[in-house]
């Protein structure tokens, strides 16, 4: 399954009103990578009023959409920013919108313009790359039949990561996930293979 998602930080910064707006996007796949990368933005802007974002990870079935107003009136912030990455494609993907107050009210709907304009100006500036969703499994097989395991991985497009090879082989692929039920599949017949 092939994704778009920005390559590296792409970053953008607007004034309005005397408030200032820093959006930032990354990559994320993962809770902890979004967790990550808010505490970094919270580092580099530290005294900010606001850190206002949204995510998207996955796809299909497992998607995950995330907005969040940090404190903004309901609606205000997230929606926005999240609208931002879903109008550009974009999956696994965390956009934030940090705010410093400048003193003067925007209002619910200037706070909508003023996060989005931030955000979609964030994702222009983003490179944007096409990624592969890859799956790891570990599986357990006799020595008899590990090359035949690696073989069907590798005609599948995968990668034996790592074989721990006591006190029985332990295979750890990697497979992009569309092909992941086809490998499985392939290897019903095999002795002694469970998927741990």
């Amino acid at each position: 399954m092939k994704y778009q998602t920005v390559a590296g930080i792409a970053d953008a910064k607007h004034v309005i009103k005397k408030s200032r707006f820093f959006g930032e996007a990354t990559a994320v796949d993962s809770m902890e990578a979004v967790k990550a990368f808010l505490g970094e933005v919270q580092a580099r802007y530290p005294k900010a009023s606001h850190y206002c974002y949204a995510y998207s990870i996955g796809s299909g079935s497992a998607q995950r959409d995330y907005a969040t107003d940090a404190g903004e009136p309901t609606h205000s912030a997230g929606p926005p920013i999240l609208a931002a990455i879903q109008a550009n494609g974009l999956s696994n993907t965390l956009c934030v919108v940090t705010r410093y107050y400048g003193g003067i009210n925007l209002g619910i709907g200037g706070l909508i313009r003023a996060y989005g304009q931030c955000a979609r100006a964030c994702l222009q500036n983003a490179t944007i790359e096409t990624r592969i969703a890859y799956q790891d499994l570990r599986l357990k097989v006799s020595y008899s039949h590990i090359g035949i395991v690696v073989n069907r991985c590798k005609r599948l497009g995968g990668t034996v990561v790592k074989i721990d090879w006591v006190p029985e082989p332990l295979l750890t692929v990697r497979l992009g996930r569309s092909a992941v039920e086809t490998f499985l599949s392939q290897l019903q017949g095999i002795a002694n293979l469970a998927n741990l």
